[in-house]
């Protein structure tokens, strides 16, 4: 580390989030031949260390002898200011090597309220903003993530990005990277060849068109550029790579833990879920290699908790045999097994080896809805009586809190469904004076609809501003005693509608925020919707318009030529079970 670094970390207030030298992390120097990435996540360290894709991209990237890769991270204001105060660019954790000094930049994406930081970390570290603004020698900046799915607000500023699984595409796009660099190809060559790659997509090569102020078409215009981006996945998650030595940060991250991926895909159906759209097929890893992943990471980073992640779980066919297995393996050497995402199952909350798993402090369901009506119309396979009975199990073992999601705004009576809300939220404090003389303490988080795209819901709008404000207040003035309502910011929701289902002119709305001084915006000590409000309006563009646009199921959509498994006709047929396309 220089004296200048020095100088600049004695000045902040966590300079553990920028000296890297964690254990486990990988220091290479850069040299002629090898070629440097910067993996970035644009929000604080504690948030993108616990980003479990990044952690696997960076290990399987340094285990190529060719290659030297690094991480960067958003920074915080304090540092910000340091760094613009010195004269200093961002740079990558390993090295200090300034950011514009990488062959390729490597954003994960995975939040639209971080869009405004991918413009600050490119600035802060000397890179153009724009894709037709850098020339030869510029880094290569591509994206990955869950919002590459619909990548038109973003399209300006980002040369490439990955649709799908990266593990599978990124070492295949760094070799033929360095295959083209060594015969003298400049940037459009590379980009033509990257766009012949099954999974990449270059927005460059694309032009969209717009009648009567609405997005109407995007085609080709370079020639070999497919009309179809097809998603490139992992077929074979038991063989797949997976790093044993993952980073041990220096500091409290927000997942601190052993995370281990068990499935990929969802086997449910939520007519709502992005995520589940797109990331089917389901793929298993075997409960015999998911062990020894738990046995090798253990012994090379002293964890003492093991997250079993995946969409949902519980749904993974052989959890009940893996904890059980898995408590024997760290039987005495003080290790917890946790499972982040629960079902409503009575049989689940039966099983001693599944209540081990929750930490006694509170239990946290997710029904969606209070409504039978909207349950069965949103695909969410939730039975309340089985929800009442596993929370009622629950308090007999020891359980003091619940915590419950929701969302509100789908199509029907918004009032009648917070009502619902709230009925069963009381009831489901109350039950526990059946074992005590005191309810439960209930957390209700509310989050607005956002019809996401390529989920069924896609061609629908979300519900206007002044109708959640009144639904919020409605829920806030008339929750039960004990039950607390938490409801998501409705501009930050609105806004992350804007970017979710915008079409490419959403991006000049986002340099202009980011020009006003926007960033950080998922944190909302920083969001300023009167930022977003000017930017949009000099744009010609209206963001409650925009969130609460409606498509025809006949309409080419901003994100249709972003190809996913099941088609249009898939999700035609379910948006018609679902009974609100006729709304």
């Amino acid at each position: 580390m220089d004296d200048q670094l020095k100088n600049i970390l004695a000045k902040v207030q966590k300079p553990g989030r920028y000296i890297g030298g964690e254990t486990n992390s990988v220091r290479k120097e850069h040299s002629d031949g090898m070629v440097s990435v910067a993996l970035a996540y644009p929000d604080l360290y504690e948030v993108g260390m616990s980003y479990l894709g990044m952690r696997i991209l960076y290990h399987l990237l340094n285990e190529k002898d060719d290659v030297v890769c690094e991480r960067v991270f958003a920074p915080w204001m304090d540092m910000e200011d340091e760094l613009k105060g010195s004269g200093r660019k961002l740079f990558g954790l390993e090295s200090g090597t300034d950011l514009d000094e990488f062959d390729i930049i490597g954003f994960s994406v995975v939040y639209e309220l971080t869009y405004t930081n991918v413009l600050n970390m490119l600035h802060l570290g000397g890179v153009p903003l724009r894709s037709a603004d850098r020339k030869d020698g510029d880094p290569l900046v591509i994206a990955g993530g869950a919002c590459c799915y619909n990548p038109e607000p973003m399209s300006d500023f980002f040369d490439a990005f990955v649709i799908g699984d990266g593990e599978e595409v990124l070492p295949g796009i760094i070799d033929e990277y360095r295959r083209l660099k060594e015969s003298g190809a400049g940037r459009d060559g590379i980009l033509k060849a990257l766009s012949r790659m099954e999974g990449i997509y270059i927005p460059s090569y694309y032009k969209p068109e717009y009648e009567n102020g609405w997005f109407s078409r995007i085609e080709p215009v370079e020639e070999g550029a497919p009309a179809e981006i097809k998603r490139i996945l992992i077929k074979d998650l038991e063989n797949a790579y997976y790093p044993a030595k993952q980073i041990v940060p220096l500091i409290k991250i927000v997942h601190d833990r052993i995370a281990v991926e068990i499935m990929r895909g969802c086997p449910n159906k939520c007519r709502f879920c992005q995520a589940s759209a797109v990331n089917r097929p389901v793929r298993l890893r075997s409960p015999r290699r998911i062990r020894q992943i738990c046995e090798d990471t253990y012994k090379s980073t002293g964890y003492e908790n093991i997250a079993l992640l995946s969409l949902s779980s519980v749904n993974y066919p052989y959890l009940a045999e893996l904890v059980k297995d898995l408590n024997d393996d760290f039987r005495g050497k003080g290790v917890g097994i946790s499972i982040p995402s629960l079902r409503v199952d009575e049989a689940f909350y039966e099983i001693p080896e599944m209540l081990s798993t929750i930490k006694k402090a509170g239990l946290t369901f997710a029904p969606e809805t209070a409504s039978e009506v909207v349950r069965e119309s949103i695909g969410k396979d939730i039975d309340v009586k089985i929800l009442c009975k596993s929370a009622l199990l629950a308090y007999q073992h020891g359980w003091r809190k619940l915590k419950l999601y929701f969302m509100v705004g789908f199509p029907g009576e918004p009032e009648e469904e917070a009502k619902r809300i709230l009925e069963l939220a009381g009831e489901l404090s109350r039950l526990k004076k059946n074992i005590s003389k005191n309810a439960a303490e209930v957390r209700v988080s509310v989050n607005p609809f956002i019809p996401k795209p390529h989920t069924p819901f896609q061609w629908l709008g979300m519900r206007d501003a002044n109708s959640l404000a009144h639904i919020k207040n409605l829920m806030q003035s008339n929750s039960p005693k004990k039950v607390k309502i938490d409801f998501h910011d409705i501009d930050q929701t609105v806004l992350e509608a804007c970017m979710a289902r915008g079409d490419r002119r959403v991006g000049e709305a986002i340099f202009r925020a980011w020009e006003k001084g926007a960033k950080m915006d998922a944190w909302r000590e920083c969001f300023d919707i009167s930022l977003w409000e000017r930017s949009f309006a000099e744009c010609g563009l209206e963001m409650n318009r925009l969130a609460q646009k409606t498509y025809s199921t006949d309409d080419d959509l901003p994100w249709g030529h972003i190809g996913v498994d099941g088609g249009l006709d898939l999700l035609k047929k379910e948006f018609q079970l679902s009974g609100f396309s006729r709304e």
